[in-house]
C-alpha cells in the first residue's frame, strides 16, 4: 500500500528543529529559497537543492546538481534514491531525518567503574593557548592535523558563536548543545553532564545518538568524568578498546567505544560538568584537533548555561515581584480603606507593609446589631507565608465575630483553628475590640498583642493588657476580656510593632514612651489625621523609606 505522507525534521545549526508534513505525490522541491516547499534555510544549502516525491510504494529524493551535493545516511547520492523511514538526509552541516517526528527518547548514567590506569589528558590552558588568534595556525597544525581538520575547526567556530546567541529555556539550551556538538563532530553519541548539588553528584541532562543507536541507553565511565573535572583536562582517546589508557574501564569496553572525548563546561574558574561524546567504530577516530573544537564548544556552552540560568533568575525574580504585587493589591483590598463614621465614634486606620506584602492585620467590622468590632493583629514572619495567614485571619475573625458575640470564645476559637493551620511553627498576635454603640460599653481581649493605648481627653493614658497567650501555639489555651467606657474626646489607638521597634541610626526604639507623648500631645485631632501623622513621625524617626517592619495604626475616637 503506498504512502500517503511523512513527516520531516529538519536540524539546521543555530536553529530549533522544524518538523515539515508533506502528503500526496509531490514533487516536493527542497532548498534555501523561500518558494520551495521544503524550506532549509542555510548557506551549505542550494537554493533548489533536492526533490522529494512519491513514487510507487514509498518516497524518493534526487539531488537537483547542488552545489554541495546530498547524503542520505552517510553516502552521496548521485541518482534518485528511495527513502526509508528513519533514513538520515544531510546537507553540509543541515540534518533532515525522514519518517520522523521526534528523535527516539535515550538515556544516560553516569556508571562507577574501577579506577583507570594511566589516563591522557591535556590540560585546558594548553589546549587554549593553541588556538585563540589566527597567529597560532601553526601551533594548531603542528598536532598533525590535517588541513580537512583545520578547515573543520574553523568552521566550527565559526558556527558556534552566532549558534549560541539565541535565548532558550535550560531545557532547550541543554538538548541544543548537543545536538549542535553532534553536528560539528559528526559523533555518534553526545552527553552533556552537569554536577549536582555539592559537586559530588554527577546528572546527565540531555543527549543525542544517531542512526541505529538511537534509543539506546549511555554509559558514561564516572572516572573519566571527574577527571575531566578535578583536573581541568580534556581527556581523547583515538582506539578505547586497545588503549591502555582506557584498559580498567569497563564501561567503555563494553560498549565497543573506538573513539571517545571528554571535556570540561568551563568558564575561568568554574567548572559546570562535562561534554562527552564517541564513535562506534569510528572509519577515523578523533584527532587534536577535534579535542581544540569540544574544549571551545564546552566553553562556551557553559557560558551560555551560567547566561541563561542567571537570566531565568532574573526572570523569575521578576515574576515573583509581579505576583507578589498583585497579592498585595488583593491583600490591600481586604483592609478598610475609609474611615467608618458610626456616631459618636469615628474609626480610621492605615497599613503600610515593609515589603509588597506583609502579615498585619486591621478590620472594621460593622455588624447587624448594635456591636462595632475592631481588630488588629500581625503574623509572624514576613512575605508570602505571612501574607496568606493574614488573608486567613482576616475571613476568620469575620466569620468567628458574627457568630459568637462573646470575645473570649472568639479568640479560643481563633486559636484552634490556627494551630490547626500552622502546627505550632507560626503564631499571631491579636486585639479585638467591640464597642456595644447602645450602652457604650467597650469590651476587648489582647491576645498577646502590644497594648493599645486608652488616651483620655484629660490626657490620662491607660494600657490594655487583659487577654492571654498569642494565637496559634498552645491549642486549648484559654482568654479572658476587660470591660472600660469612651467617654467624649477620648482616643483609643491600636497598633502594631512597627510602630514601637522602629530604630533610628543609633539603633534606638521609638518605644512606648515616645508613642504616649505622641498621642498625648496629638489627642485632640481626627482620626484620619491622627494615623497619618504617627506613621509619618514613626517614617521620620528610622529615617528610611520604607519601615524595617510593617506598620499598622488604628484610630477609635468618641466625639
Amino acid at each position: 500500500m503506498p504512502q500517503t505522507g511523512q513527516s520531516l525534521s529538519i536540524h539546521v545549526p543555530g536553529r530549533d528543529p522544524e518538523i515539515v508534513r508533506i502528503e500526496g505525490d509531490g514533487p516536493f522541491p527542497l532548498g534555501r529559497a523561500p518558494e520551495n516547499e521544503i524550506v532549509v534555510n542555510d548557506s551549505a544549502v542550494s537554493r533548489k537543492h533536492a526533490e522529494i516525491s512519491l513514487r510507487g510504494e514509498g518516497y524518493w529524493i534526487l539531488d537537483l546538481k547542488s552545489k554541495n551535493g546530498t547524503k542520505v545516511n552517510g553516502t552521496a547520492i548521485q541518482e534518485l534514491t528511495h527513502l526509508h523511514p528513519g533514513d538520515r538526509i544531510e546537507i553540509g552541516p543541515c540534518q533532515i531525518h525522514f519518517g520522523r517526528e521526534k528523535e527516539p527518547d535515550s538515556s544516560a548514567r553516569v556508571a562507577d567503574t574501577k579506577a583507570p590506569g594511566t589516563v591522557h589528558a591535556v590540560p585546558l590552558a594548553e589546549l587554549v593557548n593553541a588556538a585563540q588568534s589566527p597567529s597560532n595556525l601553526k601551533a594548531i597544525a603542528a598536532t598533525g592535523a590535517s588541513p580537512q581538520r583545520m578547515a573543520q575547526f574553523f568552521e566550527g567556530m565559526e558556527r558556534l558563536g552566532p549558534a549560541l546567541l539565541a535565548h532558550k529555556t535550560m531545557d532547550e539550551l541543554f538538548q541544543f548543545i548537543v545536538d549542535l556538538t553532534s553536528d560539528v563532530l559528526r559523533s555518534d553519541r553526545t552527553v552533556i553532564i552537569l554536577r549536582g548539588d555539592g559537586g559530588q553528584e554527577l546528572v546527565p541532562m540531555a543527549t543525542k545518538q544517531r542512526g541505529t543507536l538511537a534509543g539506546k541507553e549511555i554509559v558514561v565511565s564516572r572516572s573519566i568524568a571527574r577527571r575531566s573535572i578535578e583536573d581541568r583536562a580534556a581527556i581523547l582517546t583515538s582506539d578505547a578498546q586497545q588503549d591502555e589508557r582506557f584498559k580498567e574501564q569497563q564501561s567503555v569496553i563494553r560498549q565497543r567505544i573506538n573513539s571517545a572525548m571528554c571535556v570540561p563546561l568551563w568558564h575561568e574558574e568554574e567548572v559546570l560538568g562535562v561534554l562527552y561524546v564517541d564513535n562506534i567504530a569510528a572509519p577515523v577516530p578523533y584527532e587534536h584537533t577535534d579535542l581544540l573544537i569540544l574544549t571551545h564548544i564546552g566553553h562556551l556552552a557553559a557560558v551560555k548555561i551560567l547566561e541563561t540560568k542567571s537570566f531565568e533568575e532574573l526572570q523569575l525574580k521578576r515574576q515573583m515581584e509581579e505576583e507578589l504585587k498583585r497579592a498585595a493589591n488583593l491583600q490591600q483590598s481586604l483592609l478598610p480603606t475609609d474611615p467608618l463614621v458610626s456616631p459618636p465614634y469615628r474609626i480610621a486606620g492605615k497599613n503600610i507593609p515593609s515589603s509588597d506584602v506583609g502579615g498585619d492585620y486591621f478590620d472594621f467590622i460593622n455588624g447587624d446589631a448594635a456591636v462595632l468590632t475592631i481588630g488588629l493583629g500581625d503574623v509572624a514572619g514576613k512575605g508570602m507565608p505571612a501574607a496568606l495567614l493574614m488573608t486567613n485571619l482576616h475571613a476568620s475573625v469575620r466569620a468567628h465575630v458574627e457568630s459568637e458575640p462573646r470575645l473570649p470564645m472568639v479568640m479560643a476559637r481563633l486559636n484552634r483553628s490556627i494551630h490547626h493551620a500552622v502546627r505550632g511553627d507560626r503564631f499571631i498576635t491579636l486585639v479585638l475590640i467591640a464597642i456595644d454603640r447602645k450602652t457604650g460599653e467597650v469590651r476587648y481581649v489582647n491576645a498577646g498583642h502590644n497594648p493599645p493605648f486608652l488616651v483620655h481627653a484629660s490626657g490620662e493614658t491607660e494600657k490594655l493588657s487583659v487577654g492571654g497567650l498569642l494565637l496559634g501555639m498552645f491549642p486549648e489555651a484559654t482568654y479572658e476580656s476587660a470591660e472600660f467606657r469612651m467617654g467624649p474626646g477620648d482616643v483609643l489607638v491600636l497598633y502594631s510593632d512597627g510602630v514601637t521597634e522602629a530604630r533610628d541610626a543609633s539603633d534606638d526604639e521609638f518605644g512606648e514612651e515616645r508613642l504616649m507623648a505622641f498621642l498625648q500631645k496629638h489627642r485632640a485631632m481626627e482620626p484620619e489625621r491622627l494615623v497619618e501623622a504617627l506613621i509619618r513621625t514613626v517614617h521620620e524617626f528610622s529615617n528610611e523609606g520604607k519601615p524595617g517592619d510593617d506598620v499598622t495604626v488604628a484610630v477609635i475616637r468618641r466625639d
